[in-house]
């Protein structure tokens, strides 16, 4: 039995073939270890995904192979999306099965990554031009939440347009450690860390782009806030 639908594949094969452009390369890491519980079926849904046009590249590769580590990636299923001239990096990633509501937050990243077209204005993307430290977005969600996903697009289209930000779903309840690190409680959990001078920014919601511009701000001018 398949993880899409026959009616769902019907569906995204006809918007593939009318929105996708550019080549993009699902990576996707994996473990044989028996703690993965869900690495088979990311691997079976992205296999899946892939199958809908050749416009959508999959490879696959161990979270123990060097890869990996070059990008600091640890945990399984781990997904990186990337462009077709490698300019994204790994900037764009999914830490857990997009399943549920996430699943559509994995379609229209490679729709955005496609087209080299967002949803986020003109101004955000000028202001994003203008970040001083390296940033990493990380957005706690679960596959039940409605609103998860508009964060999680959100912050992966903030990526898309800065070099300096890195932006990650997280699937709580498949990395429970992970979550109780910010002491998520309710989802989506953003969590905007600095890399450079160790501030965090923590705000539960989905915001509105011009409010997540303005934490993204906050975060880079080094300021610690909780709005919990």
């Amino acid at each position: 039995m398949g993880m899409i639908r026959e009616e769902d594949k019907r569906y995204l094969k006809e918007e593939f073939e009318k929105i996708l452009i550019d080549n993009v390369k699902l990576n996707l890491f994996l473990t044989e270890d028996e703690g993965c519980a869900h690495c088979r079926d990311a691997k079976q849904l992205l296999e899946e995904v892939a199958e809908l046009s050749d416009k959508i590249e999959l490879e696959m590769h161990s979270i123990h192979d060097e890869i990996a580590k070059d990008l600091g990636i640890f945990h399984a299923p781990s997904i990186v999306v990337v462009d077709s001239e490698g300019e994204l990096d790994s900037r764009v990633r999914f830490t857990g099965l997009p399943s549920g509501y996430e699943f559509t937050a994995l379609i229209k990243d490679i729709m955005y990554v496609s087209r080299r077209q967002l949803e986020i204005s003109e101004k955000t993307i000028e202001e994003l031009q203008k970040l001083n430290s390296n940033l990493k977005i990380e957005v706690y969600v679960t596959p039940t939440c409605p609103y998860c996903p508009k964060a999680v697009l959100l912050a992966h289209q903030f990526a898309m347009a800065s070099e300096r930000i890195a932006a990650e779903m997280i699937e709580s309840l498949e990395f429970p450690a992970l979550a109780e690190r910010w002491g998520v409680m309710s989802v989506p959990h953003t969590v905007i860390r600095n890399l450079e001078k160790g501030n965090a920014v923590q705000l539960v919601g989905s915001y509105p782009e011009v409010y997540l511009l303005g934490f993204v701000k906050d975060a880079d001018a080094g300021k610690e806030i909780d709005t919990r």
